[in-house]
């Protein structure tokens, strides 16, 4: 057996990430024991297979803010969508904000994103911002080959971020954010 191995120096700071598991296969596997990868290469003996283990802690309301608990249950219906809801969602965000964005008076999705996030910041938020775009990422990494929309997760990340920052934005930059999912969602 040869293998190529490269040293590579741990960060100073390791919380949080995730953990490389390595196993060697026995010589001989059992017998009715599956031997293929999911590349649909054989593994032949003593072969070695890593496994990416990942360590998420679960949000709190507290992580989220005053309005974590409305960010969450959001969180959590963006976690069960169906592909019914994830076109119509798509396409409601691709409407309302392409429209927006064409409307000289109108507030577009991009500056009403940037107010929500730098007030949001300014309020002490920035942990619970990132901690929302963490969630929304991880919800679309297990979706991974199903729905890989970036406007459908722009879509949920920006809902999340309205809530997050509801007491701090004006009327106008909630709608702008909030509207897609909420014409969706709460028909």
């Amino acid at each position: 057996m040869s293998s190529k191995v490269r040293e590579v120096k741990p960060p100073s700071d390791t919380s949080g990430l995730d953990e490389l598991v390595a196993e060697e296969l026995p010589a001989a596997a059992p017998a009715g024991r599956d031997r293929a990868v999911p590349g649909g290469r054989s593994r032949g003996p003593g072969t070695i297979v890593v496994h990416l283990v990942e360590h998420r802690q679960s949000l709190t309301a507290n992580d989220l803010g005053p309005n974590g608990d409305v960010v969450l249950d959001l969180l959590s219906r963006a976690a069960r969508l169906t592909a019914d809801d994830c076109r119509r969602l798509e396409k409601e965000a691709s409407w309302r904000w392409g429209l927006l964005a064409l409307a000289p008076a109108g507030l577009s999705m991009p500056v009403a994103r940037t107010v929500a996030l730098v007030r949001g910041s300014g309020d002490n938020r920035s942990d619970a911002i990132v901690a929302l775009e963490a969630e929304v990422a991880a919800i679309m990494h297990d979706w991974s080959r199903k729905r890989t929309r970036s406007l459908l997760s722009t879509c949920i990340s920006n809902a999340g971020l309205a809530i997050l920052t509801r007491d701090l934005i004006d009327a106008e930059t909630f709608e702008v954010l909030f509207r897609p999912w909420r014409e969706v969602m709460h028909h």
